[in-house]
């Protein structure tokens, strides 16, 4: 026992050499040889005091010191962290393992899904999900996903009966008409026959425009495969087919290309867009006026217009006419021709679009993806017609 100014009062070392254990007071221990710094470990070779302010009868309280090397506290403390250390790696793999699991499942889970949704897309409505997915939410959308699946592939069923039927109710009146006409032929004076031969080619092209618009609505995005084709002979033969429209209302067509032009094109899309574009540039046409249809080609784009002299339309009205149902002017129409235009073309790549004329008018553009480079050195003369014959045509 010392006294505050550190004069020994009395010892607790027994004769064996033994100390009492000072119970019930505070404690206050501390590394030897930093002193002023808090350190994880004691240095080596330092030593670690306790000391224990007690009361002395009589002399105010004196003070219990221990001393102990702190070596053995310095290895347990770096045996704990040690085994801490290596339990370390398998606490974060319980921990990560099991969330790398359930991630790799919910991924193949909405991969299963997409997977479907992507042939949805392309066609194939007969594709399902496997409902089977982890957790509640992806189980939810899988059977979204197959309603939606079951709803499209129903109408689209619906759909193909109803074209199946439309096509057998309007293809056996068609083969009657042609039938009447070639009957016909046979009492016609000779001046005639010519005319009759038209008759017969515009039925046969309604036949063909017919069966081309019932596959491409029967057909899925899988089914609409492009091809290269020669366009001018295309354009060509659609004109010659509005000649006899064109002689009615005394309107010359005149046709401007090159000697050959190669386009990428689903098969009869460029016809069929065509036939309507030539039907409305005849239609608002005046009387005696001109259209004009031409094609050009400008690297890897081919155009095909036609430009009539009708009264045209304003700008807000140009992509409002591309629209299914849009109708302007005095004559009677469904408004599906440009809409259905604007599809057909689109299916194979291109695109549609209205311009006002070079002086008044409606300039109507076919924008296609051309294959091959087509010859433009050699073009038929400006002047060349159309007359309502069709004689004149280059």
């Amino acid at each position: 026992m010392r006294w505050p100014d550190g004069r020994v009062r009395t010892s607790v070392i027994s004769a064996r050499g033994t100390a009492s254990a000072v119970a019930g007071r505070g404690w206050r221990v501390r590394p030897e040889g930093a002193p002023g710094r808090d350190r994880l470990l004691p240095p080596v070779g330092a030593s670690v005091s306790a000391e224990a302010v007690v009361p002395v009868e009589g002399a105010g309280s004196g003070a219990v010191l221990l001393r102990e090397p702190a070596a053995g506290l310095r290895s347990r403390i770096l045996t704990v962290w040690t085994g801490l250390g290596m339990l370390l790696p398998l606490g974060i793999a319980v921990c990560v393992l099991p969330a790398l699991v359930q991630r790799r499942r919910t991924l193949r889970d909405l991969e299963r899904i997409g997977s479907t949704v992507r042939t949805l897309a392309d066609g194939g409505f007969h594709a399902r999900t496997p409902e089977h997915c982890e957790g509640d939410a992806l189980k939810e959308v899988a059977a979204e996903v197959n309603r939606l699946a079951a709803v499209v592939q129903s109408m689209m069923e619906d759909r193909s009966s109803f074209l199946a039927d439309v096509a057998h109710q309007l293809r056996n009146p068609m083969v009657a008409l042609r039938l009447r006409l070639e009957t016909l032929g046979a009492r016609l004076p000779d001046a005639a026959a010519e005319r009759h031969q038209r008759l017969l080619a515009d039925v046969d092209r309604l036949d063909r425009t017919l069966t081309e618009m019932l596959e491409h609505a029967r057909s899925t995005p899988a089914d609409r495969s492009t091809q290269v084709v020669e366009v001018c002979g295309l354009v060509e033969e659609c004109v010659r087919g509005w000649a006899s429209v064109a002689e009615q209302r005394a309107i010359r067509m005149k046709l401007e290309m090159p000697r050959r032009a190669w386009g990428l094109t689903r098969p009869g899309a460029v016809e069929q867009a065509l036939n309507v574009l030539l039907d409305n540039a005849l239609k608002y046409s005046p009387e005696g006026g001109v259209v004009r249809i031409g094609i050009t080609v400008a690297g890897p784009r081919l155009r095909i217009q036609v430009q009539d002299q009708g009264p045209g339309l304003p700008d807000s009205e140009r992509e409002a006419a591309l629209e299914r149902g849009w109708t302007r002017g005095p004559f009677p129409s469904t408004g599906i021709g440009l809409s259905l235009a604007v599809k057909l073309i689109e299916s194979a790549g291109g695109r549609l679009e209205l311009r006002p004329g070079q002086a008044r008018g409606l300039r109507a553009v076919l924008h296609l993806v051309g294959a091959l480079p087509g010859d433009e050195g050699r073009e038929t003369p400006s002047g060349a017609a159309v007359s309502g014959s069709g004689q004149e045509m280059a």
